[in-house]
């Protein structure tokens, strides 16, 4: 019955994981495109999706411990499994909240042309660890789930750049309202990526505890 449990746990977290991994699909298609309205009804069901099985997980996570008090090592991997569960429902929100700025945000603009090239880069960035992330946890790989600890200050390093490049684009510029609306919302796609970047790397320190044992969070490495 155990292992039956530990399986429905995991199932659950493999559909949120492809839910989550739609999601970044649908931000990249909308980021070329920001007109195909299908694309936001299909955003819109995923989120409840994520949020149902998120907490499905937190649930079933209660009573497998409670049910039949697991020995430490599966113990430790039921919590890595609502960690990881509760960093990829913020996944989902921060995607939606790019979603949702997309759609009213004129990123194809020629003010935004240095950076929307930004915007495309951090969103390959984020891209990346997030796949990487549900790898390295899915395949038990720390060599990845340390690759992507070291992939979060390129994130950092394109975030920072967006923000500089808004700065020397606009500082000097009389602006409307609209420049204003899509500056603000630029900055806070760039924000949300940002974030997802760290929960990504919060899902990479959880597989590094789960298959090493170590907590490595707060720069702890020892």
């Amino acid at each position: 019955m155990k292992l039956k449990q530990l399986e429905i746990l995991l199932n659950d977290f493999e559909l949120l994981s492809k839910t989550a991994l739609v999601q970044m699909q649908i931000v990249n298609r909308l980021s070329e495109d920001n007109s195909i309205k299908a694309l936001y009804e299909e955003a819109e069901s995923n989120e409840i999706i994520m949020d149902r099985l998120e907490i499905k997980i937190r649930e079933e996570v209660v009573f497998t411990i409670f049910q039949f008090n697991p020995i430490a090592a599966d113990l430790r991997k039921i919590i890595t499994y609502q960690d990881i569960t509760t960093n990829l429902e913020r996944v989902g929100d921060m995607l939606l909240n790019i979603i949702h700025f997309l759609k009213v945000t004129d990123i194809h603009h020629a003010d935004f042309d240095v950076i929307r090239k930004l915007i495309h880069k951090m969103l390959g960035a984020v891209n990346e660890m997030l796949r990487n992330a549900i790898f390295s946890f899915s395949n038990r790989d720390s060599h990845t789930a340390y690759k992507i600890i070291k992939d979060d200050d390129k994130v950092d390093s394109l975030f920072d750049q967006i923000g500089i490049s808004l700065q020397e684009t606009f500082a000097t510029k009389e602006l409307s309202k609209d420049q204003i609306r899509n500056i603000i919302n630029v900055n806070a796609i760039s924000h949300n990526l940002e974030r997802i970047g760290d929960s990504a790397t919060n899902i990479a320190e959880a597989t590094i505890y789960l298959t090493e044992g170590k907590d490595i969070r707060h720069g702890n490495e020892e």
